[in-house]
């Protein structure tokens, strides 16, 4: 048993790549059978395939593995917990053995039955006596894990001689050189170019001019026969979707055929409906690469009235940003609150491929969405899109009211009732007001009444709740919504749309191939050969970019901007700005968001015509949050009060060198256990302020963010940003030990004032970390910058961004103001200098609103010596020590206000919003500097 407990104790290797090999681990040598040393790693059981694919490409000897032996213990077989039983033993040996068919080799007496053909064809005459092979084991102690047993890894003869690749001199010339299969790569294609209606002819003329261009074969791939496609071919001609006549068994059938295409599959019963999750490793590969780090997309409901289970697509956005799916789920409507299940199978199966792979943000276009389930799942934010009601609106709109100019109005006023509906200014009443106006549009009124008008209720909630998608998430949607409908139903027999074998069948053949074709480098080469279904290009949002804005002339109501196709043509857009703008291009009459209408609202926005996006908005609205309240996370606030400490040290320093030597040592008090994180706090919060004084003292916040910086540039636009995501903790946070220092706390209540250092929004995006972050977000191809969409800009975010005073004051409930309370001293940066506003407190009872503004005057050194002697003396006559500084205090704009009065302490209230994340600031140039800083 010291064998085995020397296996199970060994680490279960996973390494983040999407193929490895045995270079890729590291391996341990045990003890084996017969004395023999074994070498022996341990991988995820569902990984062995990675590593097949990834030990095959071995550039020195490229190969391929087939399973030679295999043993499986039957599911209902009962067994022992053995420790060192099997569940599954798998023989993989390399396809050039272990026969040998070459002159003087040997054959095992098991194959000498064997009659050699006259054709030199199959897989007997690729046999050349290789003796590399491993094992797989799967335990039963660890059913989830593989044992692998890699003794033969040399791709040698019994003689130890090379016996293929490119260092065996006798195969040189002969296909012995590559592979003996041709790569998974290229079997897609050929699969997809048959699928699509490509000739075999038209497809080997292709391959072999590209052959002939790189100077002759270099690869297993360039070795392609015309026999092999041919078989293909008539392989997918002779296949069919019905399996059976009854449907249901027809898709079990499909399923255990297909076991790799498929992530999740629940058969009809009493309790659980039929649902079924599509995979192929192509959407497994696209969903890691493009979603991680970014944003994963669902179109919920495609196909709900003609299809007898309507599909639900998981798609991501390549770096043209155009959808690809990565995941299709069949299942009826009444199933779409049971999406819990196939979540956590689709999010385990792509852990299991890359486990460092993360979400940054989910959008839904449904809003009875499992929102709660989609957060429990991926740990991400999640966004609402409203492309699907837009794009039902403009269609019918144009259906069903015949004059332009009443289309235009009626469009732009269920425009602004949306927008004030996002922005949180209006209710269902709205659209009720809607309707009365506009009665003379029976039809339109009575198509909204009739359809749209029970919804809205749900609508308006997810769209005050969760944050709306950018125009460009909107634009690809859109774009990928019609492409199904092209690839999917163009059936000319429409009794199969009430089949869910035909539909599967369908998608993971035609459908699949058409999206695998799109992301093809060389599809060009087929173009003659195109389509309707392979309808490709650029989304309306890369279009709108290569239209110049010479091309658009605003004209008061509608904009003219002229044809891509034709100069002496032009497009009228009504309602310029607005992204329920009226265009008569043919695109547009279809419902979709067109080119025209989206650079209209480019250059309406930039020239200050139109309003900000409502994406735009809420994002700044969620920095007013962060402005207005401290964090609830204990280790962001922990490293702000630490950071602010260290640098009231310097400062302190450079004003009154002398205050630097009454500091207590805080590591001494660490390891004492006297002074824990919750106690730095309070430390802190005690030194602020003295409770006889009453002095309101600016402090700036730990978790606050300055507005000082007003000339400063965000360059923000459209973000696809969910405020709750700002709770997730960012990333770049200081060590407290190299920010709490061993005089970080001042004895004898010395003053110990709280300066915001953090890195600036103004200056830096939110990092990768952040869930509303991507990696490859939505950006112009010039910019950088993730998630802005650079037609969307809004120049600047000036330190007026909170507009109304009740967002920031403290109001004393008890309505008294203390007599005595002393100047207030809020100090604040504006491009690098530190400048403070000294305010007197009105004598009367009345309760005030507290404002901080920005100054001209710089306070002096002289000022704060002033200042700090006055304050010492009132220390001197206090009776207790420091007043603590409470969780009720109010971050105003960064900067805490005190209460006046110690004894009112309690008694003081703050107006804010739920908790959200702050984010730390820098300077320009990277450095940390102080933004502003206060002394009691």
């Amino acid at each position: 048993m010291a064998r085995w407990d020397e296996i199970l104790s060994l680490p279960v290797q996973n390494p983040p790549t999407l193929e490895f090999s045995s270079a890729d681990i590291v391996w341990s040598k045990v003890e084996g059978w017969r004395d023999n040393i074994d070498r022996v790693a341990l991988i995820p059981f569902a990984r062995v395939d990675d590593f097949l694919r990834g030990e095959s490409a071995n550039k020195d000897c490229p190969t391929r593995f087939h399973v030679e032996a295999r043993r499986r213990r039957p599911p209902q077989m009962p067994y022992k917990p053995k420790v060192d039983g099997i569940l599954e033993y798998i023989l993989y040996w390399c396809s050039f053995g272990p026969d040998d068919h070459r002159k003087g080799g040997i054959v095992r007496p098991s194959r000498s039955t064997y009659v050699p053909k006259k054709k030199s064809a199959g897989r007997p005459n690729t046999k050349r006596g290789c003796i590399c092979h491993f094992i797989v084991k799967r335990l039963i102690a660890e059913p989830s894990v593989a044992l692998i047993i890699y003794n033969q890894d040399k791709h040698v003869d019994k003689k130890g001689l090379p016996c293929h690749g490119p260092q065996d001199k006798k195969a040189a010339g002969t296909r012995a050189m590559y592979a003996p299969y041709i790569s998974e790569d290229l079997r897609l294609r050929v699969l997809s170019l048959l699928h699509v209606g490509v000739s075999v002819e038209t497809i080997m003329q292709r391959h072999n001019e590209s052959v002939e261009r790189q100077g002759g074969p270099c690869n297993r791939d360039d070795l392609l026969t015309h026999r092999y496609v041919r078989r293909q071919e008539r392989s997918i001609r002779r296949s069919t979707y019905e399996l059976d006549t009854d449907d249901a068994i027809s898709i079990r059938m499909w399923v255990e055929s297909h076991p790799s295409h498929v992530f999740f599959y629940q058969d009809f019963s009493d309790s659980e409906p039929f649902t079924l999750g599509i995979q192929t490793e192509w959407q497994l590969q696209q969903m890691i690469r493009f979603g991680n780090r970014s944003l994963v997309a669902s179109d919920a409901r495609f196909g709900t009235n003609k299809l007898k289970y309507p599909i639900h697509s998981l798609i991501v956005f390549n770096s043209d940003k155009k959808a690809i799916p990565v995941a299709w789920i069949i299942a009826p409507m009444f199933s779409s609150g049971d999406a819990l299940k196939w979540m956590r199978a689709l999010y385990k199966r792509v852990h299991t491929k890359d486990p460092t792979w993360k979400l940054a943000g989910f959008i839904v276009d449904d809003p009875s969405a499992d929102v709660l389930s989609i957060r429990e799942v991926f740990q991400c934010s999640v966004l609402i899109c409203f492309w699907r009601v837009r794009h039902a609106w403009h269609k019918n709109l144009v259906k069903k009211c015949s004059g332009i100019e009443m289309c235009a109005e009626i469009s732009r006023q269920l425009g602004q009732a949306v927008s004030k509906v996002c922005r949180g200014h209006a209710s269902v009443g709205v659209f009720e007001d809607i309707m009365e106006d506009l009665i003379d549009s029976s039809d339109f009124m009575d198509y909204f009444k009739a359809i749209w008008y029970p919804r809205m209720g749900m609508w308006i909630s997810a769209l005050q709740t969760l944050p709306l998608a950018s125009l460009e998430t909107c634009a690809a949607m859109e774009f990928y919504h019609n492409q199904m409908k092209l690839r999917l139903l163009n059936e000319k027999d429409p009794s199969v749309y009430q089949r869910a074998d035909w539909l599967i069948d369908k998608l993971g053949t035609k459908v699949h191939s058409y999206f695998w074709l799109d992301e093809y480098s060389e599809k060009d080469d087929f173009s003659r050969y195109w389509r309707d279904e392979w309808v490709s290009g650029l989304t309306s949002w890369r279009k709108a970019l290569k239209i110049p804005d010479s091309d658009v002339a605003l004209e008061g109501r509608f904009a003219k901007v002229i044809s891509r196709q034709g100069q002496d043509r032009a497009h009228t857009v009504w309602n310029p700005g607005s992204e329920y703008a009226i265009c008569d291009c043919s695109w547009a009459e279809m419902g979709n968001l067109c080119e025209h209408v989206l650079k209209v609202i480019s250059v309406c926005r930039n020239n200050g015509s139109s309003m900000p996006s409502i994406s735009l908005s809420q994002y700044k609205q969620a920095l007013v949050n962060m402005l207005n309240c401290p964090p609830n996370d204990s280790l962001i606030r922990d490293h702000a009060v630490s950071l602010a400490v260290h640098v009231q040290l310097l400062l302190n320093a450079l004003v009154d060198p002398e205050s630097s030597q009454t500091t207590v040592d805080v590591a001494k008090q660490l390891q004492n256990g006297v002074a824990s994180a919750d106690q730095q706090r309070d430390v802190v919060r005690q030194n602020s302020c003295t409770k006889e004084s009453g002095d309101g003292v600016g402090h700036a916040a730990p978790g606050g963010i300055g507005v000082e910086t007003a000339e400063e540039e965000i360059p923000c636009s459209d973000m696809d940003v969910d405020p709750s995501s700002i709770c997730n903790p960012p990333t770049g946070l200081f060590s407290l030990d190299g920010i709490v220092s061993n005089d970080s706390f001042s004895e004898n209540g010395e003053r110990c004032c709280l300066v915001d250092t953090e890195p600036d929004m103004a200056e830096n995006n939110p990092s990768e970390g952040d869930a509303f972050t991507s990696q490859d977000g939505f950006e112009d191809d010039d910019s950088g910058t993730p998630l802005l969409n650079m037609m969307d800009m809004e120049p600047h975010i000036h330190s007026q961004m909170v507009e109304s005073p009740e967002e920031c004051k403290m109001i004393h409930q008890n309505g008294d103001c203390s007599e005595n309370a002393g100047p207030s001293i809020v100090s604040t940066t504006v491009n690098g200098n530190t400048e403070s506003n000294e305010t007197f407190p009105d004598s009367s009872s009345k309760p005030m609103p507290v404002e901080v503004h920005l100054v001209d005057k710089v306070e002096t050194s002289s000022d704060v010596t002033e200042d700090k002697e006055r304050t010492d003396t009132e220390i001197k006559r206090s009776p207790s020590k420091n007043l603590p500084l409470t969780e009720n205090a109010d971050p105003l704009n960064g900067i805490y206000i005190l209460p006046n009065d110690a004894d009112e302490v309690g008694n003081e209230t703050s107006e804010c919003p739920e908790p959200s994340q702050n984010h730390l600031s820098k300077s320009g140039d990277g450095e940390q500097k102080p933004k502003s800083a206060c002394s009691s």
